[in-house]
């Protein structure tokens, strides 16, 4: 045992002790925004287009949408029949230690028909990347864990946009376990531009495939930590000279998660207003037609608060949005998270042992082609000191 557990026994008593009392703290800051909310659905259109302009286009908060500010929506009825996809991916980074370069992006999907009477299809895809063009960025370096984690994404991506074409039907649901924007597009510097654009006219591609086939497609983030509405509602709160940079970093929020303010003012089942995902990487979607928009939902399992980001095709279209509101609450009745992402995740899954097997059979393929296999002195002392011993007295 390398962890020196009694060692570090008073400092998570003291953690519990802080994480207690920032509880307590944040709890005390719910009626506040509670207020603030129903005093921000009140502003005008106008005023705020004034004060969206003069926050500056470097501030990351939610946008309003054609929706109220304070709307609490219930559920809708769940279609008699609905095709419903999952996809969620796993990975293996590449290990610049191993005898060889490469990386692993492994997806796993369900599909079901919701009032069919059919089984559920089960599908894990994997894909092993080795080219030169896979492994190095624009720079010649090798890739990192933000490259490999956008290539799990977009495979996701297009998974869904495989079955969609290939086996669902309207009116049809799409999942993925994760929100929708794609965070690579904030890599370039570190990746280089050539390869961030390409990344993103895969995971367009996709997209515009799922569109045309009138997918209602969503994200599912369980157990937000965003504070977007949050960072909307100090905006609506500040008077107007006092809109600039530092005031608006300066949130009596702080701390608090958008997930608490719903939590206070949505009952179950019940979702909240759409709003505009405020991030930089949201303009690029737009300008290709594919803005995200985001609502929070209130799914009846334990009370929790699940975030749901949906494009603009279907935060546009109110029968779409219907079909994932409704959808995703069906799915969650019994896990709390979508049931065909709990079976896509477990068909993803890559372990610690199917890592270790892949390595074997890489290693006989090396030795077939006349190369002796062999990693880094690192790699293999880390091997030994992580094997368990038992010592016999």
């Amino acid at each position: 045992m390398s962890l020196d557990l009694p060692r570090v026994l008073p400092q998570i008593q003291q953690m519990g002790e802080t994480a207690a009392r920032r509880f307590r703290e944040l709890a005390q800051r719910v009626p506040q925004a509670r207020a603030a909310l129903g005093a921000a659905a009140g502003l005008a259109p106008d005023e705020w287009a004034r004060r969206l302009e003069r926050a500056g286009k470097d501030w990351r908060g939610a946008r309003p949408s054609h929706e109220p500010l304070d709307s609490a929506r219930p559920a809708p009825p769940h279609p008699d029949r609905l095709d419903v996809i999952g996809a969620d991916g796993s990975q293996v980074y590449p290990d610049r230690h191993a005898a060889a370069l490469y990386f692993l992006v492994n997806i796993g999907s369900l599909h079901l028909i919701h009032g069919s009477g059919q089984p559920p299809s089960a599908a894990s895809v994997p894909r092993l990347r080795f080219e030169e063009g896979d492994l190095f960025d624009d720079f010649h370096g090798l890739i990192g864990a933000e490259a490999v984690q956008a290539e799990r994404d977009i495979a996701e991506m297009a998974e869904l946009a495989r079955l969609a074409s290939a086996v669902a039907a309207p009116p049809s649901l799409a999942l993925l376990d994760n929100g929708l924007l794609l965070w690579i597009a904030l890599e370039e510097r570190e990746i280089g531009r050539t390869r961030v654009e390409a990344y993103l006219k895969r995971y367009w591609s996709s997209m515009k495939e799922l569109k045309s086939h009138a997918v209602a497609l969503a994200g599912f983030v369980d157990r937000p930590r965003s504070a977007d509405v949050l960072s909307l509602l100090h905006l609506a709160e500040l008077p107007w000279e006092e809109i600039d940079r530092d005031r608006l970093r300066q949130t009596p929020y702080l701390g608090l998660a958008d997930r608490a303010l719903f939590a206070d003012r949505l009952a179950p089942g019940q979702r909240s207003a759409l709003f505009v995902d405020g991030s930089p990487v949201n303009k690029r979607f737009d300008a290709e037609g594919f803005q995200v928009f985001f609502f929070y939902l209130r799914t009846g399992a334990d009370d929790s608060i699940a975030r749901v980001d949906v494009p603009a095709w279907v935060a546009e279209e109110p029968d779409l949005i219907d079909i994932v509101h409704a959808g995703i609450l069906e799915q969650c009745r019994i896990t709390g998270i979508p049931y065909v992402l709990v079976r896509a995740h477990e068909l993803a899954v890559v372990g610690q042992g199917d890592r270790e097997r892949l390595d074997d059979l890489l290693g006989i393929e090396l030795v077939r082609n006349g190369i002796a296999p062999r990693g880094s002195r690192k790699a293999e002392s880390k091997r030994w000191t992580s094997q368990r011993k038992r010592h016999s007295l």
